[in-house]
């Protein structure tokens, strides 16, 4: 079954994107008749790729996180906000700023498939608005209920008292000051970490608190992933810097200082579990989002959930695109 598909761009807040792998469909697809802006409430200009539904089927909307761009399934666009007042970042009003975009494109209902950052203003939405979704799709993180009591400090220690090491560590360093200056300085240093060749890098030094810095700073390096050639990597580089990562890193500044205690407090216990259907892609070579930290929330939560466990590491996209497109449609099959 043909699916019609939204894709928003929202350059250091929400960035959605492509499904189909095949790049000339995404080119033909992706054109600038169907490049769209909004101002939406909050007074932040959006871009995004729209296309209208055909035969009456569903949108679907892809939302992925940091540091991917949209050029990971077509072309990266330019136009939308990219803000840097970390209140900006607030996860409720991120969430809100979709629905602006749907209700903008009179779009009802939507399938929402979500990764990485992606899949926590994607958790918001089925709190606050899980009339408008039809099913949801996470990959790597998965479902996070609403946390008003979230302490960053005490989250690390739990977890590394939970699997013996501190896992989101990396987070400390991106919120600091100067994490832009020293990333985009040490640019291929901090793609061979974020993107390593072996996976276990991650567990050894991404998550512990400090060794990120420490091996940017050293201007450390891996062999390039199978799934980049240097072109494809300097591609992506370009269009990550293109307005700066002073705006993206904001999202872990955000996460660190607890900017979204106030607003989960205002999420009723009832909107906690998730009624519709939900997909899980677990990623079992990702050692920050951890399959046995992730999944049990989910079992917990969400009623009707399907789980594929996909032999990749956080990167499911690159590593394996076929599984994913056809573990997607089976998915989006059944609803």
């Amino acid at each position: 079954m043909t699916r019609s598909v939204v894709r928003f761009v929202i350059w250091s807040l929400v960035t959605v994107f492509r499904l189909l792998h095949v790049p000339s469909e995404v080119s033909a697809a992706l054109s600038d008749d169907s490049l769209h802006s909004v101002t939406t409430r909050r007074n932040f200009v959006y871009s995004y790729f729209y296309e209208p539904p055909q035969h009456g089927q569903p949108m679907i909307i892809f939302l992925h996180g940091f540091p991917s761009t949209h050029r990971d399934w077509a072309a990266q666009i330019s136009g939308t906000s990219a803000p840097e007042d970390v209140g900006s970042y607030r996860i409720l009003d991120i969430a809100g700023n979709i629905i602006d975009i749907l209700d903008h494109e009179k779009v009802d209902k939507v399938i929402a498939v979500g990764h990485d950052w992606g899949a926590v203003p994607l958790a918001r939405i089925l709190n606050t608005h899980v009339d408008r979704v039809l099913g949801a799709a996470f990959l790597s993180v998965g479902y996070l209920p609403p946390r008003p009591d979230f302490n960053f400090d005490a989250y690390i220690a739990q977890l590394h008292q939970t699997v013996g090491y501190d896992v989101f560590g990396h987070m400390k360093f991106f919120a600091e000051d100067d994490a832009a200056t020293i990333l985009s300085d040490h640019l291929d240093s901090f793609y061979s970490l974020f993107f390593p060749s072996d996976p276990f890098v991650w567990r050894t030094d991404l998550a512990p608190l400090g060794k990120a810095k420490e091996w940017i700073e050293r201007n450390r390096m891996l062999p390039r992933p199978r799934y980049w050639t240097t072109e494809q990597e300097r591609e992506h580089q370009k269009r990550l810097l293109k307005k700066g990562l002073q705006a993206p890193l904001l999202w872990h500044r955000g996460w660190v200082n607890g900017i979204n205690n106030a607003d989960d407090a205002t999420i009723p216990l009832s909107a906690y579990n998730i009624s519709i259907p939900v997909f899980f892609g677990l990623t079992l070579q990702d050692y920050i989002d951890i399959p046995s930290l992730t999944l049990p929330p989910m079992l917990e939560t969400c009623s009707k959930l399907t789980v594929h466990n996909f032999t990749t590491s956080h990167w499911v996209m690159q590593e394996a695109p076929d599984e994913l497109n056809e573990q997607l449609n089976r998915f989006f099959e059944t609803l």
